[in-house]
């Protein structure tokens, strides 16, 4: 079974300056990569705080049940005068 090839190419890297330079790279990708997941974990703590998620919760559930009742009290007046007249 053959290993797989790394990424991590550092063949560019000939003297000290370049070392620092990469290291100094890296660690900036690092603090953008959990500056992006701070960020990500914000959105997510917004759309799940609970004063934004009960009301949408509610909203999705209740929104095809009142529909529900709303077609049965329309059949039910609508309904039953089209059998009177008959």
């Amino acid at each position: 079974m053959k290993k797989p090839k790394k990424n991590n190419d550092y063949r560019h890297i000939k003297s000290f300056k370049d070392l620092t330079a990469q290291k100094t790279h890296l660690a900036y990708k690092v603090k953008y990569s959990e500056k992006q997941l701070e960020i990500r974990m914000l959105e997510i703590g917004y759309y799940l705080h609970p004063v934004r998620l009960i009301p949408s919760l509610v909203t999705e559930w209740a929104q095809p049940l009142l529909m529900e009742l709303k077609n049965r009290i329309k059949e039910y007046f609508f309904g039953r005068k089209r059998k009177s007249h008959q």
